[in-house]
């Protein structure tokens, strides 16, 4: 092959070029520091850094909800204190007002020292941190309880002031908490008959019934089917009612509207629902305030983290066992009134039209009327003994909440343990690689310099002389 000057000059040109390129791939990598700048430098490496960075970014994210659980935990935890420290200050005042020696007047002004008390209760129920309220459930937006203000009668004088809690709706409505309406171990074969009805007495109307098709599955067939029943223009119960699986298998019906008094009539039920018979529904907004709050810790890890107020107060099953209810038998019981189907007299029954009558239903739904009367030696009764008995068990709950709390509390501390490991290793296996090795890469540079030089001075002296170089 002939060589010419034009071929050495390529040649030359050529590899100078590369060797330039080199040399500003190696400058390249000491500014930025990264191994590569396009996914074309190392396209496997490259996706797998995308990748990383990716998991490191919702690494953070997890932290940050970590981060947030565990602050919500944290107040959580201290009012739960304050709440069991205002039980137990109320209860002193019981053990103070159950003195039968104490004249009325004596217990008038405890029961206002338990007015104050019951207050504070609301006001811790009503705890905010950051814009929510910890023990609102999903309804966090609004306060899960009120207060109210009411006069109780005796038959000479009148006690005024007595403060009453109530669950609040989002506008501050007070709205009744009442036990869930659900299937007894739910089986599908109940359901499929084609002829299972189940009749809603809305407002004291029952309107038409809702027929199962028949065809369901599963469960979660029946769901969807009772509520494409429900929401028919012919039902009468569009936008009223609301049908859910709950955890364990069974459906659950809540009243959306916390105005509407919806109950479950009996005819052609399906077996089923035979405990839900003649019991109201529980409303939307009591529901919300009792909903677990979720985050996710993890990825595909979902934890709940909050206590809501239903939970807190709510010490039994039966329809009085909760705070609010105690708290309002407390302060009439000090008033020297006790709750009674029978009036004052001993004979007469309470009714439904009486101005002061309160409907308690029995276990099966069935309704039953009381009122508050005078009766001060069966008050001082309650007062040392159910209520006593009452206020142990609200205390029990409470403590028995702050205890699940203190227990998410410290699986959280594990999370966020775990949570900044992984951050750290995911980085460090980033870092080995994007990042540049700076000692490896100087020496490179270094030497792709000398290379560099090394060709402009070998270039300039093989070449061969020309006509011009003889001319000179």
């Amino acid at each position: 092959m002939r060589v010419t000057n034009k071929l050495l000059s390529n040649n030359f040109l050529s590899d100078m070029q590369r060797n330039l390129t080199n040399l500003s791939k190696i400058q390249k990598q000491m500014s930025s520091m990264k191994n590569f700048s396009k996914p074309s430098d190392d396209p496997v490496n490259v996706q797998r850094a995308m990748q990383l960075q990716s998991s490191i970014d919702y690494n953070d994210q997890y932290a940050t909800n970590i981060k947030a659980a565990q602050g919500w935990m944290q107040t959580t935890d201290t009012a739960l204190v304050q709440l069991n420290t205002v039980i137990g200050n109320i209860r002193n005042n019981l053990e103070e007002g159950g003195n039968a020696a104490y004249t009325q007047d004596e217990r008038d002004k405890i029961n206002d020292e338990v007015n104050q008390e019951v207050s504070q209760l609301a006001q811790i129920l009503n705890t905010n941190f950051k814009g929510e309220y910890i023990f609102g459930g999903t309804a966090g937006l609004s306060k899960p309880v009120s207060t109210s203000t009411y006069d109780i009668t005796r038959s000479t004088d009148k006690y005024d002031g007595c403060v009453k809690i109530e669950y609040a709706d989002k506008d501050g409505n007070a709205v009744n908490y009442l036990p869930d309406v659900v299937s007894s171990g739910f089986d599908i074969g109940n359901w499929t008959t084609g002829s299972s009805t189940i009749t809603f007495n809305l407002n004291g109307v029952a309107q038409t019934p809702i027929t199962i098709s028949g065809s369901d599955s599963n469960i979660d067939d029946v769901v969807k089917d009772l509520n494409t029943q429900i929401q028919k223009s012919t039902s009468g119960l569009q936008d009223k009612v609301n049908v859910v699986k709950t955890n364990d298998g069974n459906i659950k019906f809540i009243a959306v509207n916390s105005s509407d008094i919806i109950k479950i009539d009996s005819t052609g039920i399906t077996p089923d629902l035979s405990g839900a018979v003649g019991q109201q529904l529980s409303n939307m907004s009591v529901e919300n305030i009792g909903a677990e709050k979720n985050i996710e810790v993890s990825q595909g890890v979902v934890l709940d983290y909050n206590a809501n107020a239903v939970d807190v107060m709510n010490y039994g099953t039966g329809t009085g066992d909760n705070i609010p209810a105690l708290m309002d038998r407390i302060e009439h019981h000090l008033a020297g009134q006790v709750l009674s189907d029978k009036r004052a007299d001993g004979t007469t029954a309470v009714v439904s039209g009486d101005p002061d009558a309160i409907n308690i239903p029995d276990s099966d739904g069935t309704a039953h009327y009381y009122a508050w009367v005078d009766n001060k030696d069966e008050a001082t009764k309650q007062l040392t003994n159910q209520d006593l008995t009452d206020m142990d068990a609200a205390s029990k709950q409470i403590m028995k909440v702050d205890s699940q709390i203190g227990a998410k509390e410290k699986r959280m501390d594990g999370l966020s343990s775990q949570n900044s490991s992984s951050k750290v290793d995911m980085t460090d296996i980033l870092s080995k690689t994007e990042d540049i090795d700076i000692t490896e890469k100087t020496i490179e540079y270094s030497t792709m310099i000398t290379i560099y030089q090394a060709c402009l001075q070998t270039g300039g002296k093989i070449m061969q002389p020309t006509l011009m170089d003889y001319i000179k």
